[in-house]
């Protein structure tokens, strides 16, 4: 568990369970950074604690926590080879010659690095250099990883490649990862559990499934769940359903976010996977007798290759996303199409707006 790492910041608490891994999906880099340092102990602590298995390692130096920060902050020694960048730290706390061989040994093994341990940083590939420097965390046998934007500067190629290593990795070893990044396909394929951050303010944590349909807040909502947000004013709530006039004058259903009321301000969120389009045959207004439908127009179309991008633009001019497998027909389907939009109650949820909740 953690504190705030400044006065101001907001306290962050969690925890992981041993061999799981906690995602920590934020939209500041230098915040996530700065959390990791802390817990390693390379800055200050403001207030909290850090238990490791049970015992308080708060009042430890870094490097003595069982916490083993890995980040693109700390490059290899280039004049080393990549057997002596991994012999380094542990020869500096004059282990003896023998144990470090066979450390260092093991953990090329582990990497399949044997074939590079004589090889200088400048030749190796993205992919082995990266593998070097989780070789050089890893003969300290830490219990936990905190892992700072891993896979930064990687091509797409090579993240695939050492996020599927690090898994493996992190199975075979039982290890624990705390895992910090922008990237929400990382938190999606490697996490157990993600806390969703906006700044220092941790929103939410949970499974994906969770955060996908049971967001806390509108920001969990769009920036994880890609849900499009809508404006309206709730004409009533009853039980967990809530009634709500948009801002083009249309009303829908919805689930009732925590703190919602009647004639509320709210924001709508409903992701593009969950709606559903119906294109009226013959004049613009046939068959709008759907009062809880959108009357839209298709603005745009593209193929993604695993989905179709709908997009359509409602009578005030706000814009909803919609998303369909590729094997729709898309015969007809042209920019200026009339379209009328519904989802199920349960697929969408309305939030108080932020303004209301000052």
């Amino acid at each position: 568990m953690c504190a705030p790492v400044e006065p101001a910041a907001p306290a962050l608490s969690f925890s992981i369970a041993p061999g799981g891994c906690l995602a920590l999906l934020g939209d500041r880099a230098a915040d996530l950074s700065r959390l990791l340092d802390t817990l390693a102990g390379h800055l200050p602590r403001v207030a909290g604690r850090i238990l490791l298995d049970g015992r308080d390692v708060t009042a430890r130096p870094a490097g003595h926590r069982g916490l083993g920060l890995f980040s693109a902050r700390d490059p290899l020694f280039a004049h080393l080879t990549v057997r002596r960048n991994l012999a380094f730290p542990l020869e500096a706390r004059r282990m003896a010659r023998p144990a470090v061989a066979a450390r260092v040994d093991a953990v090329l093994a582990l990497l399949g690095l044997d074939g590079r341990a004589s090889s200088r940083p400048r030749v190796l590939t993205p992919q082995d250099e990266w593998r070097a420097r989780l070789g050089r965390l890893l003969v300290f046998a830490p219990s936990v990883l905190l892992l700072d934007d891993p896979f930064a500067g990687l091509e797409r190629v090579d993240r695939v490649a050492m996020r599927r290593l690090l898994a493996r990795v992190a199975r075979a070893q039982g290890l624990t990862l705390l895992l910090t990044t922008g990237d929400r396909e990382d938190a999606l394929l490697l996490g157990d559990a993600i806390g969703v951050l906006s700044g220092r303010a941790l929103l939410q944590i949970g499974g994906a499934a969770e955060l996908f349909d049971r967001p806390a807040c509108d920001r969990v909502a769009t920036g994880f769940g890609d849900a499009n947000a809508l404006t309206g004013r709730v004409a009533w709530v009853e039980d967990d359903l809530a009634s709500v006039r948009l801002a083009s004058g249309a009303r829908v259903e919805a689930m009732a976010g925590q703190g919602l009321a009647g004639d509320m301000l709210c924001t709508l969120c409903v992701r593009p996977d969950r709606i559903a389009t119906l294109f009226p045959a013959g004049r613009p207004g046939a068959d709008d007798d759907g009062e809880d439908t959108l009357p839209a127009v298709l603005a745009g179309l593209h193929h993604m290759g695993d989905h179709i991008r709908l997009r359509f633009r409602l009578e005030d001019g706000q814009e909803v996303l919609v998303r369909r497998p590729p094997a729709q027909n898309l015969t007809g389907l042209v920019a200026g199409r009339a379209a009328r939009l519904a989802w199920q109650p349960a697929h969408a949820v309305a939030f108080p707006f932020r303004g209301e909740m000052r």
